[in-house]
């Protein structure tokens, strides 16, 4: 079983976005209940990974066995903050991967490819957000060398 990295075309549209709304349940059963399920298939969904997709400020990348994607990862050139001192900034938006293929190696294999297409941006440094609660996701940022820097906490009123 051979996985192929790849960048995605107009073509796979629909699969990321299948796949999108199952990490989506899956990160509302599991941590965010205030995910809006109904998103990757809403136009604003569809607008974001169709400029994703064809802007050079964006990415899309697809892992493939055979013809059938199995998981994918988006992200992106964003604005750096004015008050700091920073080389050009990417962010790893979302990634997921099918549960059949996990523990395979195949997230690492997307997330090298997304740093392969970051440095031909010229990017310096890569953020990722990541539930709080979301123990194997951060484990594997943290293992792939990203470090906590910021730290966002909300109450509800």
């Amino acid at each position: 079983m051979e996985v192929k990295i790849k960048s995605a075309t107009i073509s796979d549209l629909k699969d990321v976005q299948k796949l999108n709304l199952m990490l989506f349940e899956k990160e509302r059963e599991e941590f965010d209940n205030t995910l809006d399920c109904e998103w990757p298939f809403s136009k604003d969904g569809e607008n974001y990974f169709r400029e994703h997709i064809t802007e050079e400020s964006g990415c899309v990348l697809i892992a493939c066995i055979d013809d059938m994607v199995i998981g994918y990862l988006a992200g992106g050139l964003k604005e750096k903050d004015s008050f700091r001192i920073m080389p050009n900034f990417a962010e790893l938006e979302n990634m997921f991967v099918l549960d059949k293929y996990r523990n395979m190696g195949i997230g690492t294999k997307l997330y090298r490819a997304f740093i392969d297409w970051c440095k031909s941006k010229g990017v310096g440094k890569l953020c990722v957000i990541a539930s709080a609660e979301n123990s194997d996701g951060i484990n594997f940022y943290r293992k792939n060398g990203f470090i906590d820097y910021h730290l966002v906490l909300e109450a509800d009123i």
